[in-house]
């Protein structure tokens, strides 16, 4: 009989590490469902490294903070006139972006033209700013905001005529960033700087 020859002659081969079960598991078993928990986790905190930017969508009726000022979406509305502010081209009709807007700032302002713009509306481009804002209290036209006070304004686009008028809008909210610059002298100012939300709306046709 021949002798058994080596330092490992007569013992037991040890197994391959991806061949060691844990539980009647294998290893490469083991690694691969911690790797599925892992993805199924990080996917429900939006990956595993989530954009820094990535846009807030915000519903109607909640406050959105834009540096200079804190707007609420409270509604969308078209309508076939509001005169003697605002109106339509012939067969056309008129949409509403009826909002709250208060001014954090220290300073007055009016409403800027390009805090909401209105994305995907047939007839308007995404860029299009408004024809101009009004309160809904006074009917005052691009009014002058007192700084800490709410104020119910209204920002208005012209609609084509068109065979259907939309039933719901998606809109952005623009965010500010405030510089102070000084040349000559002392300059302060807000400059548009990011979309601070994004909110889809269901629109109230008033048009009947």
């Amino acid at each position: 009989m021949p002798e058994a020859t080596g330092s490992g002659a007569g013992e037991e081969e040890l197994p391959e590490l991806q061949d060691l079960k844990v539980r009647g598991r294998s290893l490469k078993t083991w690694g691969l469902s911690a790797g599925a928990v892992l993805l199924v986790v990080s996917a429900a905190f939006g990956g595993l490294e989530k954009a820094a930017d990535e846009t807030p969508q915000v519903a109607a009726g909640t406050a959105i903070d834009t540096g200079q000022i804190e707007v609420t979406i409270q509604r969308v509305v078209t309508v076939k006139d509001l005169k003697p502010l605002f109106q339509p081209e012939d067969g056309g009709a008129l949409i509403a972006v009826v909002t709250k807007l208060k001014v954090t700032d220290d300073t007055g302002t009016t409403p800027p033209n390009d805090l909401l713009r209105l994305i995907g509306v047939p007839g308007i481009k995404d860029t299009d700013p408004p024809m101009g804002t009004t309160t809904i209290k006074d009917e005052t036209r691009d009014p002058v905001l007192t700084p800490e006070f709410g104020e119910d304004v209204a920002y208005v686009w012209k609609l084509p005529k068109l065979s259907d008028l939309p039933t719901e809008v998606k809109l952005t909210v623009q965010h500010y960033e405030h510089t102070d610059e000084s040349i000559l002298d002392h300059h302060e100012k807000w400059m548009p700087d990011k979309i601070a939300a994004e909110s889809t709306v269901k629109v109230k046709d008033n048009t009947k």
